[in-house]
């Protein structure tokens, strides 16, 4: 179930990221990019 949840919340990030750097908002990405990649390494190494 915890998986799932930050799998959803991986993919939610993502599409969020494509969105502001659509709208070139380059604050916003980095700050979604930083989330992304902190639930990325930890979901690695769960």
């Amino acid at each position: 179930m915890n998986i799932k949840k930050t799998n959803d919340t991986i993919e939610m990030l993502q599409y969020q990221l494509k969105r502001y750097k659509a709208m070139r908002n380059g604050a916003a990405c980095q700050s979604l990019q930083h989330k992304l990649q902190k639930l990325t390494s930890q979901s690695i190494n769960d």
